[in-house]
């Protein structure tokens, strides 16, 4: 009997629980909205987050960010997802992500308040993620930065700049797969997006920690939105003295100046490249930190080497091409 008595207590929480949700994506008005919401997070928080996959809560949200015709349903299910995860924390994270390209979508939502509702709750979440997610997250940011949309594109650039605070140590460690899309946003038509894109590789670079390159982080993050700055930029690293262990996510802000460089038709713009990657490769101290540029810069250099035909200029391609080498052989002992 007792067993019996807990399916049945079970299975009204369950209904109070989907009541709720039927609640908090029908009432009139924002406000009734909200605190239905709220009184959901706390009866999931009562029977245990187990109530969420039971009561099929993912499914729900899904369903009702794709009524296209109901604010209600669609603005009710961002503020459940929000009231969730101010309540649980990090045990909603699973759920969340379950979600999230659903979310994602709808900043791009015709009504003002559904839009604004889903950048209240993606910018808490991803302030709050655990930063061992970052990895994780990283691909639904990327294909909300690739879409049509550019007020997507903007709220995507925003969540990665926030990210960037939250997780430093793992986007220093991805910085070379954010640079380069960060950057296809900043030659966006629509300026709103060039400048989110501007800002969000800005807040991206502030985990960059080496001493030599800090000061020149503005010129380098300018270059990559301008490739006719690139030349200037050449010059500030040539001028720089590297002393301090070059890492990943320092290079990962100079390697595409370089490689635009090396690509350059000018032969002393392809020097200058060169002795920048000599004095910076004798600094690497772990192979895996050039590993994602190995194929960036390698084949270029190879070309300096040998096709080039000012002999001086072909013995400067030799030259960073064997330290690049050797970065990588010495690294990996």
């Amino acid at each position: 009997l007792p067993r019996y008595a807990k399916r049945i207590e079970t299975m009204a929480a369950f209904e109070a629980l989907t009541a709720l949700y039927t609640k908090a994506t029908s009432e009139e008005t924002s406000d009734a909205r909200s605190a239905a919401a709220a009184e959901l997070a706390s009866g999931v928080e009562a029977a245990g987050v187990a109530s969420i996959m039971s009561m099929a809560l993912p499914a729900k949200v899904m369903a009702s960010l794709g009524e296209a015709k109901n604010v209600a349903a669609r603005e009710g299910a961002v503020l459940v997802c929000h009231a969730l995860h101010t309540k649980l924390g990090l045990h909603f994270e699973p759920y969340m992500l379950l979600v999230l390209p659903a979310l994602i979508e709808r900043f791009d939502d015709k009504v003002k308040t559904v839009a604004n509702a889903v950048d209240a709750c993606l910018s808490a979440f991803v302030q709050a993620v655990n930063p061992y997610a970052a990895a994780t997250l990283l691909p639904f940011l990327f294909a909300g930065m690739g879409t049509i949309s550019w007020k997507t594109k903007v709220g995507c650039l925003k969540l990665l700049g926030t990210l960037a605070h939250t997780a430093p140590t793992q986007i220093g460690q991805l910085l070379p797969e954010v640079v380069p899309k960060v950057t296809e946003n900043m030659w966006d038509t629509k300026p709103e997006v060039k400048q989110a894109a501007k800002a969000c590789l800005g807040e991206c670079c502030t985990v960059i920690h080496n001493p030599d390159v800090q000061p020149i982080v503005p010129v380098l993050i300018s270059a990559n939105a301008n490739p006719k700055e690139n030349v200037s930029a050449l010059d500030r690293l040539m001028g720089t003295t590297f002393v301090s262990q070059v890492d990943r996510p320092t290079l990962a802000i100079i390697v595409p100046v370089l490689g635009r460089g090396l690509r350059d038709r000018d032969v002393q713009t392809k020097r200058k490249c060169c002795v920048v990657v000599d004095n910076m490769c004798k600094l690497v101290c772990d192979a895996k930190d050039v590993e994602p540029f190995v194929d960036k810069l390698l084949p270029e250099l190879k070309k300096v080497e040998e096709d080039v035909p000012i002999p001086e200029i072909r013995a400067y391609g030799a030259k960073a091409k064997a330290t690049l080498v050797k970065a990588i052989k010495d690294g990996s002992g």
